[in-house]
């Protein structure tokens, strides 16, 4: 292009950037909205104007034939980080049913790349608001403006920020031991997406049999943070339990997603499996809710497995003070008005009177 219409295009996005910055925070709220109320989870959602020197860069490259500012399609951009490398097509069937898609000018960017290449790419949409939502007052002056989004993987985003970063790009001509070690990283990465799927695949597995398992073999049950919540939502004296220290307490009672402090608290008490809580909740129930209905006044809520927290407590005060006091060190437990050791002496002598 010659330097008479870079200028004029630039011109152009002088006097149009700001209409352009505020269809990419439109457009960016809107792929947050809709990702939420379709109950998704990814890692972001971002937006960005293509700022002028790269907008100037862009022009000046060889074969680059620009009219006017409206044939640039990257002006305003989205990017979705997703956590796994299968949710990409998921956001991109929202993306395709809720924006207006330029086909011509949209491209997987994953199908370009040859089986032997390597380098991690993106889908990309070119997207413009639909008819009806332009309609609305607030839309009206983004009508004819299109946006570029980008949705990739944590790991595709690695990948092409490090690349991005060393200059270097899949139809550049890399030197050879350059491009074989390009090859093994960008193997690995693949492999990486894969396992991150494949994890998250076996923990929904587990999650949704532990219950079940609880109740059949609870001996074979290792302590974790989602073991513990379905014991916590299952157990019948543990509910009880709870029940009975959230009404002494004027307390209500919420269920935790997972339990990982818990498991970790319990685990440092030296519990490690279901089978054992059982029997240790079992023989302690009366000294659990006794030093707690002497320790505890009111509370505003309680987490399912209280109890076992106490358990964990119990537990550790009969092998002594310093035993109980490593625990709330560990775990930097509050003690209002005492110290660590006051704090675990007290408790110490409550579980003893309790007995």
């Amino acid at each position: 292009m010659d330097d008479e219409s870079i200028s004029t295009i630039l011109a152009e996005y002088d006097r149009q950037k700001d209409r352009y910055l505020e269809f990419a925070g439109r457009c960016e709220s809107l792929v947050k909205e809709l990702v939420k109320v379709e109950g998704h989870r990814v890692h972001s959602v971002t937006s960005r104007l293509k700022e002028r020197h790269k907008l100037e860069e862009k022009l000046r490259r060889e074969g680059k034939d620009y009219k006017h500012l409206g044939e640039i399609t990257d002006i305003a951009g989205v990017r979705v980080i997703t956590h796994f490398e299968d949710e990409v097509d998921k956001i991109g069937t929202l993306v395709e049913r809720e924006f207006h898609i330029d086909r011509e000018r949209s491209i997987d960017k994953r199908r370009l790349l040859d089986p032997d290449g390597f380098g991690y790419l993106s889908l990309h949409y070119i997207c413009g608001l639909h008819a009806e939502r332009l309609k609305l007052a607030e839309n009206r002056r983004y009508a004819g403006a299109q946006c570029e989004v980008q949705i990739r993987s944590i790991l595709q985003h690695a990948w092409a920020e490090i690349e991005h970063d060393l200059g270097y790009k899949p139809n550049t001509t890399v030197p050879s031991p350059i491009r074989r070690r390009f090859s093994r990283l960008a193997g690995l990465l693949e492999m990486g997406d894969q396992e991150f799927k494949s994890i998250r695949e076996e923990l929904e597995s587990y999650a949704a049999r532990v219950e079940h398992e609880i109740g059949v073999e609870p001996s074979q049950v290792e302590i974790d943070d989602l073991s513990i919540v379905a014991f916590c939502r299952t157990d019948k004296l543990c509910l009880e339990l709870d029940m009975a220290m959230a009404k002494h307490g004027a307390a209500s009672l919420y269920s935790p997603a997972r339990g990982k402090l818990l498991a970790e608290e319990l685990r440092y008490a030296g519990f490690t499996t279901v089978a054992d809580l059982r029997r240790e909740l079992e023989k302690e129930k009366e000294v659990i809710l006794c030093q707690f209905t002497k320790r505890v006044r009111s509370t505003g809520s309680l987490a399912q497995g209280i109890c076992l927290f106490h358990l964990a407590q119990v537990k550790l005060a009969k092998k002594g003070v310093n035993e109980l006091a490593g625990f709330y060190k560990t775990f930097n437990m509050r003690t209002t008005g005492q110290t660590v050791q006051e704090s675990a002496q007290r408790v110490v002598d409550l579980v003893r009177a309790c007995r």
